[in-house]
């Protein structure tokens, strides 16, 4: 639809805010112009407050300790507090604990012999497995057919052995060290 300038009586360009003849402000085209402004910047601010609120909340992890070793595991797997395991028989001490989310199961392991020190990179070893490096420590991985598959290694007098149901659950755990 063709418009004409309410002072002049000129014709006015489809988007013109002001008459190019006279130079008088076209009735209601600033507003509109304005709002459509208004409305893709609030449309963004939306679109980056969602991907803020997922990325927070599905990267959120929790800082679990197994006898002297800390890891931290994703947020969402819950202990399971029958796959709570420690014994002492006076010189070995081997502590172990489990938690599962919806989709997958991590269990870790950790032994030492308290004051006496052992090699644990030796104990690793004889658990057999394929050499590999993991988390920045070496050490021997293994697949448990059609059950899960671990990684076991050692830190300082500590061996410790991470479980996981799904090959995958490995890039989500982080090994804190030793404290």
């Amino acid at each position: 639809m063709t418009e004409y300038c309410s002072k002049c009586g000129e014709k006015l360009k489809e988007d013109a805010v002001f008459c190019a003849n006279c130079g008088e402000k076209v009735a209601g085209k600033h507003n509109s112009f304005s709002n459509k402004h208004i409305l893709l910047i609030i449309a963004i601010f939306a679109i980056l407050a969602i991907f803020l609120a997922t990325t927070l909340f599905l990267n959120q992890a929790q800082t679990v300790k197994v006898d002297n070793v800390e890891f931290e595991i994703p947020a969402d797997y819950v202990k399971e507090p029958l796959r709570t395991d420690v014994s002492f028989d006076g010189n070995v001490k081997s502590s172990a604990m489990g938690w599962s989310n919806d989709k997958s199961y991590i269990e870790i392991g950790v032994t030492r012999t308290p004051g006496e020190g052992i090699n644990s990179e030796k104990v690793a070893a004889s658990l057999g497995g394929t050499p590999t490096k993991m988390y920045g420590y070496t050490g021997y991985y293994l697949e448990y057919k059609n059950e899960g598959y671990a990684f076991v290694f050692g830190i300082k007098d500590e061996v410790c052995m991470i479980y996981v149901s799904d090959y995958d659950v490995f890039d989500d755990i982080n090994v804190i060290g030793a404290v």
